[in-house]
């Protein structure tokens, strides 16, 4: 399967270039005829390392030893998220000159993030994260979760929490080289759940920053109730009387304009079986469950237990007593009972049946889970 890692860029690329040290890598760059020169001597000092064995750790880049760790190949593509500065750029650039010398196929692509440096951190903060935190947003709307791994190792470590971030709430693996060791980490996909309701009730003025750039703080605060504040600090800015959207939120604005996969709604029978005896289970969610289900079509196929035709299946949430009878109607995933097979026995699916034609009037009507308390 074709997978596009989208990778930060350092300057690690330029450690053999002789006699320049890493504060000084932008004044050479400067001193070279062009860029594209100066990332030529920078890659010819690593060119003819062949990336494999002891030289991944000890002489080539931090972005090449990570990427060849992650295991790429000639169908892949590799998005070099670099920064805003010419050493950086430079550096992406000798970076992608040495992945076509060794994956002659291998689609490359360099995408300057502007803010990206380390001279003014407020810069850093409002437009470099915000912008990078953009770009792989785009790569995961346009490629598919699935289809993306996320690579922190080479750049600005301050970037690893924000990405780390994105594939928990996005759903993508996320790899890197704890830093300079050869420890390499994957972090699967993690089911990080995703409150909407609590964010969903501000999207328009999530929106109305977004369109205008920035608000006062007078208007962020008339329509921020003063016990919300804090908590809802981290995903807003607040620069001299105004007040932008940060980094954070930006990824949950573009979270809470996706609707889920499928919208749940009970049965009126299977919100009395909740409230009369699911509820007293414990550790047992089934709001929370089923949020997860309609979310991910994976994650649905996955708690599928068994398939008893007309469109209904059971599914199992893990290592627990409830079971859950659904069936999809569209966008709407509809719950038809919610039962204990330790009540019920392990033939439940065979002695609780439901015809979803001749008996749908006794369980309608079928509340959206929204709703529901």
């Amino acid at each position: 399967m074709v997978k596009t890692v989208i990778c930060s860029v350092g300057i690690s690329a330029a450690r053999k270039v002789s006699g320049v040290k890493p504060r000084d890598l932008t004044n050479w760059v400067k001193q070279q005829s062009s860029i594209e020169d100066a990332a030529e001597s920078i890659f010819s000092t690593f060119r003819d390392i062949r990336p494999e064995g002891e030289s991944l750790k000890n002489e080539l880049s931090a972005e090449i030893h990570s990427l060849v760790r992650i295991g790429i190949t000639d169908r892949d593509r590799i998005i070099l998220l670099a920064s805003s500065t010419e050493d950086g750029y430079c550096c992406a650039i000798a970076v992608k000159k040495y992945l076509h010398h060794y994956w002659n196929n291998l689609e490359v692509q360099i995408k300057q993030v502007q803010g990206l440096q380390v001279l003014d951190a407020e810069l850093f903060r409002t437009t470099g994260v915000v912008e990078f935190v953009g770009h792989i947003i785009k790569e995961i709307d346009d490629y598919g979760a699935s289809n993306i791994i996320l690579n922190p190792t080479g750049g600005y470590k301050a970037l690893v929490p924000y990405t780390v971030l994105v594939g928990m709430l996005k759903g993508v693996k996320c790899d890197y080289i704890f830093e300079q060791s050869t420890k390499f980490l994957e972090l699967p996909p993690l089911p990080v759940e995703f409150i909407r309701s609590s964010f969903e009730a501000h999207k328009g003025l999530f929106e109305k920053i977004e369109d205008k750039t920035a608000i006062t703080q007078a208007e962020w605060e008339k329509n921020i109730s003063y016990d919300e504040r804090e908590r809802l600090k981290s995903l807003f800015e607040f620069i001299d009387g105004q007040v932008s959207l940060s980094a954070i939120g930006i990824l949950f604005l573009d979270e809470i304009r996706r609707p889920s996969v499928l919208v749940p709604f009970l049965s009126q029978k299977a919100i009395k079986d909740y409230f009369e005896n699911i509820r007293q289970l414990d550790n047992c969610d089934l709001f929370r469950f089923l949020l997860r289900v309609a979310a991910s079509k994976e994650t649905f196929d996955q708690k599928e237990h068994i398939n008893v035709g007309n469109g209904l299946r059971w599914l199992k949430p893990g290592r627990t007593t409830d079971r859950y009878l659904v069936s999809v109607e569209g966008w709407r995933l509809l719950v038809w009972r919610a039962i204990r097979e330790d009540q019920e026995g392990a033939n439940y699916a065979s002695k609780i049946t439901v015809n979803p034609v001749t008996q749908r009037r006794s369980y309608s009507p079928f509340m959206r889970m929204d709703f529901v308390d």
